[in-house]
């Protein structure tokens, strides 16, 4: 196929058959996009050549001085150094660590999630583990729902007794609510929040038959910590009634993991 092209192929003194063939390569080198083994002659800026050595289509550069590769058709995909694409993942694929990009898979500084990966060091211990709550954002106390216990519990025991629990899987701070009530009056209920089995909460308590909504906030909640409303009776055999034992935070967090009761 032709690469010949001849600029200013038209004179007033030239042979007009000779002209009308060098306009005909002209158009020939064009539909083919300069098709050869060799890199066309008299190139500029913004020229497509496809090179049959290779089996790729180029593109002059702006400044010609070089052919950009823009599709490989032996493998039917695109040449990725030299589009935005490209750009865009070279920029991100691997950058410097502690900068925000893309990772490949690996164990280095700049691999897959560097930072979060648990690796193995010569002693065959982690180095660091995986995603964990205490690199999350703690939640403080506020108005989002994060986990529920609703069904409600009676007991006639006039010692604390726990009723409901749930466990943590986030440090931070909670709101806690729980509706309270003493099935006869005259009587007292009372209800209180426990850490890992120890009082944390202020006691709270109603002396009538009707529910009352009791609220909370309690910091210092760790990953881990096993939170139970306790209850109690000021006097057997009166039950205290217990019932929609709640937990909020201030945001969408992991959600607390409601155990056996």
């Amino acid at each position: 196929m032709s690469q010949t092209y001849t600029d200013n192929c038209f004179t007033t003194t030239g042979v007009v058959q000779t002209q009308m063939g060098q306009v005909e390569e002209n158009f020939a080198a064009l539909k083919s996009a300069f098709s050869g083994a060799t890199t066309p002659a008299n190139t500029v800026a913004g020229m497509w050549w496809f090179d049959t050595t290779a089996n790729i289509l180029k593109l002059r550069n702006e400044a010609n001085s070089a052919w950009l590769s823009v599709w490989d058709f032996a493998n039917n995909k695109p040449i990725l150094a030299n589009n935005i694409i490209g750009d865009f993942a070279a920029a991100l694929k691997d950058p410097a660590a502690g900068t925000a990009g893309f990772r490949t898979i690996g164990t280095t500084a700049v691999k897959a999630c560097a930072g979060n990966d648990a690796r193995l060091s010569d002693t065959r211990t982690p180095t660091d583990a995986s995603v964990t709550s205490a690199k999350l954002i703690a939640p403080t106390a506020g108005s989002v729902l994060s986990g529920s216990n609703d069904t409600e519990y009676s007991t006639p025991l006039e010692s604390y007794t726990e009723i409901k629990r749930f466990t943590f899987l986030q440090d931070g701070a909670y709101r806690f609510t729980f509706d309270l009530r003493i099935s006869t009056i005259p009587g007292t209920a009372y209800g209180r929040i426990y850490r890992n089995g120890v009082a944390v909460g202020t006691e709270q308590s109603n002396a009538t038959a009707s529910y009352i909504t009791k609220n909370e906030d309690i910091s210092g909640w760790s990953a881990g910590d096993l939170c139970s409303l306790y209850v109690k009776s000021s006097s057997s055999p009166k039950n205290v009634y217990a019932r929609n034992f709640r937990v909020y935070v201030d945001a969408l967090c992991l959600p607390i993991l409601k155990t056996a009761f």
